[in-house]
């Protein structure tokens, strides 16, 4: 089994990032919490040693002081959890560019400089790159396309990356959720949804998404499962999380296209 003793967690004031953080302290590991908000010590899990650096990382100096004060800290990383992102939503027809770029640059541009940066720590422990994919990477939402194509991004970086960095003794997988519980819904931009004609459509289907992610699974219990991922030996670079997301993920495989979108658009078109 891989042992982790030292971790990167990005987006670690909340959600599966928090709760990866905590499950790891309390494993006694050193983490580096990366987030734009710190939270009062008391509120995380004790055990460990815990490095909370407020970092927004979609702005490259504050990513850059980030990594130096890493560096003076140590000298490997095991793991980095490349966990930050948030989600947008709208009909594709009404979201402003601006927006879009906005989705991109968090959920991936970002995560890619966070790699690029922690390649070098990585190397020396032939580490660990986990990325928080999301199930809605592989079932295409209507009104949170822009999402999906993100996190279809990460599974496309985490397959490439898996091979160019193999030989290095580094791995990259990305993991994919379907439904959980975390302040990701409370926090998502609905601005756009009511603009045009698609509107009412828009509101509905989104309202009925969140209904699911409340009612989903605990944070927690989905961190527990990114760590025993990331301590497997030979991971593979793609994991889908739960006995009725993997089948969902196994049925985009096997029956036809246009049958599964007709599935989506009637529960969520």
């Amino acid at each position: 089994m891989f042992q982790i003793t030292k971790a990167l967690v990005t987006g670690a004031s909340s959600g599966i990032g928090k709760g990866i953080a905590d499950q790891l302290l309390g494993e006694g590991c050193e983490v580096f919490a990366l987030s734009r908000r710190v939270l009062d010590e008391n509120q995380f899990q004790k055990g460990g040693t815990l490095h909370q650096i407020a970092c927004d990382i979609t702005d490259e100096q504050s990513l850059i002081e980030a990594f130096d004060q890493i560096k003076e800290k140590t000298d490997r990383l095991d793991v980095l959890f490349s966990n930050a992102g948030f989600g947008i939503a709208g009909a594709i027809a009404d979201t402003p560019k601006t927006q879009v770029i906005r989705q991109f640059d968090l959920n991936v541009f970002s995560a890619v400089e966070v790699i690029r940066k922690a390649i070098p720590l990585l190397e020396t422990a032939g580490g660990r790159i986990l990325l928080t994919s999301s199930v809605a990477a592989v079932v295409p939402l209507p009104f949170q396309s822009f999402y999906s194509a993100t996190k279809a991004s990460l599974n496309i970086l985490a397959q490439t990356l898996d091979t160019e960095l193999k030989p290095f003794g580094i791995r990259a997988i990305a993991v994919m959720p379907g439904d959980v519980s975390t302040n990701f819904t409370d926090h998502r931009d609905k601005k756009v949804c009511p603009v045009t004609h698609y509107g009412e459509r828009c509101e509905s289907s989104i309202a009925r998404m969140e209904k699911d992610e409340r009612e989903g699974t605990a944070p927690r219990v989905i961190a527990g499962k990114f760590i025993r991922i990331a301590k497997k030996n030979h991971p593979k670079p793609l994991y889908g999380l739960g006995f009725f997301y993997k089948c969902v993920l196994l049925l985009y495989k096997l029956l036809p296209v246009r049958l599964m979108n007709k599935l989506i658009a009637l529960l969520y078109g």
